[in-house]
């Protein structure tokens, strides 16, 4: 029984002795390979040239345009200023009308309408095509004048345009209580001196006096004093005598 154990001792060292040898063997061709790689040269390989890149031109803000112009989020985008329109002028304010104090319409004279521009001014005859104020007169008869204003015609009715406002009184100052009341002789107003032709109405026309109490027919200065009814009342007028 000795006997074998120490033969399988002896294979089992033999074994190991022929392991040993064949793991140097390789790792002495291993170490050989490496240091013939580390010890050789390759060749150089020939690599062909790069080609030369395109020319780039030179960048314009013209050849971009159509960006602007062409947006695809937002087609109503275009070059074109929309200016804002001016604003209108201002509206002005309308004149008052003339104040009428009578129509004259004859036979054969143009019609005649006596006018102020305000109410107490002082009174003329205008014929159509005159200017008072900022108004012209276009045409009149005897019940409707019409103006032009800024290039607007209005049509007015004369008796709209009579000024109506009473006239104010003046009161009578107050008596002295220092001086004794006196009988003061009563006077009678002569209208004499208001007897004649007044204003000068064109075509050899003139107005009366308001206060005119001389009969119809009566001559003053080669002027004939002349009544005539109108739809407002008498119309009182002065014309040359015949």
């Amino acid at each position: 029984m000795t006997g074998k154990l120490r033969l399988l001792d002896l294979a089992l060292l033999v074994l190991a002795g022929l392991l040993y040898w064949h793991l140097r063997g390789e790792w002495i061709d291993s170490h050989a390979r490496d240091l013939a790689l580390l010890n050789s040269s390759l060749p150089a390989a020939r690599v062909a040239a790069l080609a030369p890149l395109d020319k780039v031109a030179a960048v314009t803000a013209a050849d971009y345009a159509d960006v602007a112009t062409q947006d695809l989020f937002s087609k109503d985008r275009n070059p074109n200023v929309i200016v804002d329109p001016l604003p209108p002028p201002p509206v002005k304010p309308q004149p008052p009308f003339p104040v009428a104090h009578g129509v004259m319409i004859w036979d054969g004279v143009p019609p005649t309408i006596v006018l102020s521009e305000k109410a107490g001014g002082p009174q003329k005859g205008y014929r159509p095509g005159d200017t008072i104020g900022p108004w012209t007169l276009v045409s009149v008869d005897s019940s409707y004048a019409d103006f032009e204003w800024d290039g607007k015609e209005f049509k007015k009715r004369i008796d709209e345009l009579i000024d109506r406002t009473p006239i104010a009184q003046a009161a009578p100052p107050p008596a002295s209580a220092a001086a004794p009341a006196t009988p003061v002789a009563a006077k009678t107003l002569s209208n004499a001196s208001h007897a004649g032709p007044n204003l000068d109405l064109g075509a050899g026309f003139k107005s009366c006096y308001a206060d005119d109490g001389s009969p119809e027919g009566t001559v003053v200065d080669g002027m004939k004093k002349m009544v005539t009814a109108t739809p407002f009342g008498s119309n009182c007028r002065w014309e040359p005598a015949k």
